[in-house]
């Protein structure tokens, strides 16, 4: 399995709550429509006195494979996704997107 990661980062324009409110219940069902997506992840930052969280949220994609993903790349509901992200993500969230691999679980004892 691989995934793609991405840090997420909002219109300055939107409030956090509006920002969390499309990536929930109006991007996630155009996530979750591509049929090779195995498992989908929202993870949202936690106010931490004394640290600033650096991105609104951070997206998780898991597929089978790299053919997997880059045939979802390809495809129409893809680019159904491309543009729901205008509505609600910043800029610079298109460079903070990684294509990665769980090589190694390290367990703490």
């Amino acid at each position: 399995m691989i995934k793609t990661v991405t840090l997420l980062a909002r219109r300055p324009d939107l409030t956090s709550e509006q920002f969390h409110d499309h990536w929930k219940n109006v991007h996630a069902p155009l996530v979750l429509a591509m049929s090779r997506v195995r498992r989908y992840v929202q993870c949202r930052p936690l106010v931490v006195p004394g640290r600033e969280a650096p991105c609104d949220g951070i997206a998780e994609v898991w597929y089978d494979s790299v053919e997997d993903f880059l045939a979802t790349a390809e495809s129409s509901e893809y680019e159904r996704l491309l543009d729901d992200e205008k509505n609600f993500m910043g800029a610079k969230t298109q460079d903070s997107v990684f294509v990665i691999v769980e090589e190694d679980e390290i367990l703490g004892g």
